[in-house]
């Protein structure tokens, strides 16, 4: 069944008519209870300034419009819907005016080159699916009551946070493009709102963490299915920021100071502050929110735990179904309340994970393993999965059964 006539089956109609000349029809439209449907809208259709319209609509749909320039300016001037929904159509560029009242707008399946959006106070969640999209219109940043930014499955080779500069959006979902690289521009603080961001099967080869570092309420990336190889790290802990506009022009005259917390961190994951300092720094902390990153699926031969050392409030990290041969650590070098870490299906031989003071449970099933030493471990580890690992598990003291004194030890899959 077509996607029309899905829709035409979940809409309860009362009208159905085809407006055009005596013998062709140059588009059809139905009135539905709550919904109007608007078939084969082009540029030589004559709309009647929307005269059809109901003032009871609350979704306005379009499917297999045909035209240059689709502005919406005159068909929101006649309904207050709070959807407008455009797909399977071939436009160059849609225009969304200032007033308009949809909190929510949906492009699927469609050919289009580029979006305008005026300044707006209602949109709240705008999605573009199996779109020719290649980037994000600059005149995003107007739509300032913005939650959801999704632009899926599209053709966006790269994205500048830059976009975003003083955006509302909570949710970045960009998953399924060509996007290569991901940038920001280094002296600015970007997307405070920003709490969720998924760049899944994406062609990402590398990735610099500074990227992300400023994002003070970013709490979850998804990296999955990427080409990424290259991890990177290149904060420049001397440098003061602000919230700078693509004019060059600071919006706050007071510079934002970043640090890192992580010294302080680590003497409060070891008990060491005295019972009478309980001050914090006086800066905002690098990653101040960031909990878990997601890397499955990539190319990455080698991890450095440095990159992930400044991520003070990270707690899970993901980085299975890749090609790493070794997990090697150093003290002062690690996330310092990392509890979990997943590197299942790689290929790794040698373990040493002592410095991780937080870590609780440790998912290294489908490897080649063939010896671990405890010692090589966490002293507080509680979980631990070696299945599939070439080791013989009896070895293990905590694991072997004939003796009369078990050592204590890990839950241990193997």
């Amino acid at each position: 069944m077509k996607i029309w006539e899905r829709l035409i089956w979940l809409v309860t109609w009362s009208s159905l008519y085809a407006v055009g000349g005596e013998n062709s029809w140059t588009f059809t439209f139905i009135n539905g209870n709550l919904s109007c449907m608007i078939f084969n809208l082009s540029s030589e259709s004559d709309i009647g300034n929307y005269s059809f319209l109901s003032n009871k609509t609350e979704e306005l749909i379009f499917i297999n419009a045909s035209l240059d320039s689709f502005d919406l300016t005159e068909a929101m001037q006649k309904i207050t819907p709070w959807k407008i929904s455009i797909s399977a159509s071939n436009v160059t560029r849609v225009i969304f005016p200032a007033k308009m009242t949809p909190s929510v707008v949906n492009l699927r399946n469609m050919t289009i080159e580029d979006l305008v959006f005026n300044e707006n106070t209602r949109i709240q969640d705008f999605r573009a699916d199996y779109t020719t999209l290649q980037s994000v219109t600059p005149t995003i940043s107007k739509l300032t009551a913005l939650d959801i930014l999704w632009v899926a499955h599209s053709e966006l080779t790269n994205f500048s946070f830059d976009v975003l500069l003083n955006s509302s959006i909570s949710l970045l979902y960009l998953v399924g493009n060509k996007i290569e690289t991901i940038s920001v521009n280094p002296a600015m603080v970007c997307c405070k709102n920003l709490e969720e961001i998924f760049l899944s099967d994406n062609r990402l080869k590398q990735l610099d963490f500074r990227v992300i570092s400023l994002m003070v309420n970013l709490k979850t990336i998804f990296l999955e299915g990427n080409q990424l190889a290259d991890l990177n790290m290149s904060i420049d802990m001397t440098h003061r920021f602000s919230n700078v506009a693509q004019d060059g022009r600071a919006y706050n005259e007071e510079a934002i100071e970043f640090c890192s917390w992580h010294t302080y961190h680590s003497r409060k994951v070891r008990n060491e502050f005295p019972a009478e300092e309980t001050s914090v720094p006086n800066c905002t902390d690098y990653f101040a929110s960031l909990l878990s990153i997601h890397l499955a699926r990539n190319k990455i031969e080698q991890v450095n735990f440095k990159h992930f050392a400044l991520m003070n409030s990270l707690n899970s990290l993901d980085m299975s179904h890749n090609m790493l041969t070794n997990l090697s650590s150093k003290a002062n070098e690690v996330p310092i309340r990392l509890s979990e870490l997943f590197v299942s299906n790689n290929n790794i031989t040698d373990v040493y994970l002592t410095p991780f003071l937080s870590l609780k449970a440790l998912y290294i099933y489908d490897n080649n393993v063939k010896v671990l030493n405890m010692s090589s471990l966490p002293k507080d580890i509680d979980y631990l999965n070696l299945i599939n690992n070439p080791i013989n598990c009896n070895e293990m003291p905590h694991m072997n059964s004939s003796t009369n004194f078990p050592t204590i030890g890990p839950y241990t899959e193997c």
